[in-house]
This record gives C-alpha cells, sequence and structure tokens, in this order.
C-alpha cells in the first residue's frame, strides 16, 4: 500500500489510467474539468480516461447529479454533459442518494480509494490522503462493490 497526500494524487491517478487494458472504474463525489493553470494536472488525468476509453477500456463513472436537494457540486454538470460525448457512461445513484466513495479502480491490479475528489481544490488546496493498494484481494473487493453500485445506478 501507498499513501497518496495532498499533490500525490494526480500523478498517481494518472499513470494508473495510462496502463489500463480492461476497465477504469471511478466513483467521486465531486468532478471538474477546467483548462485554467490550477486545473491543468486534472484535465491530464480526464484527458487520459477519454483515450483510454477511445481505445476500448470499459469505463465507468459514478457521480452525482445536480437536483433541486443541493449538496452537489455543480462542477458535476458539466462533467455529465462532456464525458458521454467521449464514450464514457456516467451513471448516479437513484433517489438522490449521495455518492460520498471516492475510488479508482484499474483492471485487477490496482486501486486508489480516500478523500481526494477529481477537483481542483481537492487535489490542489485541501489535504487529502488516499491509498493506492495493488493488493489482489482489496482491488477484487472494491471492484465487486463498484460493479453492485453500478447496477442499481440511473444513466445521468
Amino acid at each position: 500500500m501507498q499513501l497518496l497526500i495532498d499533490e500525490q494524487f494526480l500523478p498517481a491517478a494518472t499513470e494508473l489510467v495510462k496502463q489500463a487494458c480492461h476497465h477504469i472504474y471511478i466513483a467521486t463525489f465531486k468532478a471538474e474539468i477546467t483548462a485554467k493553470p490550477r486545473g491543468r494536472q486534472l484535465k491530464k488525468f480526464f484527458d487520459a480516461v477519454a483515450e483510454q476509453s477511445r481505445l476500448g477500456v470499459d469505463t465507468r463513472l459514478i457521480l452525482n447529479r445536480v437536483s433541486k436537494m443541493g449538496s452537489v457540486p455543480i462542477t458535476n454538470l458539466y462533467v455529465i454533459k462532456e464525458l458521454p460525448k467521449q464514450g464514457i457512461p456516467i451513471h448516479c445513484l437513484p433517489y438522490n442518494r449521495i455518492s460520498h466513495a471516492k475510488l479508482l479502480i484499474v483492471d485487477e491490479f490496482a486501486a486508489i480509494v480516500g478523500s481526494h475528489n477529481l477537483s481542483v481544490k481537492s487535489c490542489h488546496s485541501n489535504f487529502e490522503v488516499s491509498c493506492l493498494t495493488k493488493d489482489p484481494y482489496v482491488v477484487g473487493q472494491l471492484r465487486g462493490i463498484f460493479e453492485q453500485m453500478w447496477e442499481n445506478t440511473k444513466e445521468a
């Protein structure tokens, strides 16, 4: 297990995504795509995800949809609009249930779980800690959890 503190997260996550051959599963509370200077690394991450999807890697994202209930980041709207154009399906939990999990699962070999959202503030300003694991048992468990949640979601 490797701890990813603060700005260590995005480079590690991007490298994992680039190594994907079969699937990339992502769950996050907040996602943000921006070309502003502080968001360039985050854009590189999403560009890598989109490239792997174009290459045939099964890519899925569980994200929160903005609703009248509030408490969901407005940046999710842009992501929900843009990523499906690149062939990346986005699903949301039903009944205004919030996905607060932060997961990145790549194939059968690696997963990151922790506090990092896919947002500029999370990756550059906040104190965040996530764990990268390559333990096959843990990765398998996380993949099973993701797949079960995916089955209980609706297209965004």
